[in-house]
């Protein structure tokens, strides 16, 4: 059995400061490298400087969805392993900078991500195809499905 904490509270409010500070550090870092350094890391991770920048305000935590999302459609562990590394990096790009990201929550803890993830989710025609293809599958641009508006 776990005992339960005295204060759940003020322990939750310590974790989210330990979060923020963790970021506020990571964002001085950043702030501390040479222009042109930085616009070389955003290019190697196929951003522009205005990309990476906007997807390190947002947290390492932007694309943890993802994976979980894939698993709530089906997709096994040795499934989204063999997804292509720049696909992957596309994909959390794509949740990082979603706008959706409560009702995706929402749709994971209530186990219904399955039946909703097309109305909402910015991976979802990548993940149909995939679902349907393969992790592999590379469609021609005729065989992409429209996203929704």
């Amino acid at each position: 059995m776990t005992p339960a904490q005295p204060y759940p509270v003020v322990s939750y409010l310590i974790g989210q400061l330990g979060d923020w500070l963790q970021q506020r550090r990571r964002l001085i870092e950043l702030a501390e490298l040479d222009p042109g350094e930085y616009r070389r890391m955003a290019h190697e991770l196929g951003l522009t400087a205005a990309d990476l920048d906007a997807l390190v305000r947002r947290g390492v935590d932007g694309a943890e969805e993802l994976p979980q999302m894939l698993r709530a459609i089906g997709f096994d562990q040795e499934a989204i392993n063999k997804i292509s590394p720049p696909r992957m990096i596309e994909m959390r790009h794509a949740c990082a900078g979603c706008t959706h990201k409560r009702t995706c929550q929402a749709n994971l803890a209530a186990k219904t991500a399955a039946a909703h993830y097309e109305d909402y989710c910015a991976n979802a025609n990548e993940i149909t195809l995939m679902r349907d293809h393969g992790a592999n599958y590379s469609p021609t641009l005729a065989e992409l499905p429209k996203k929704p508006a």
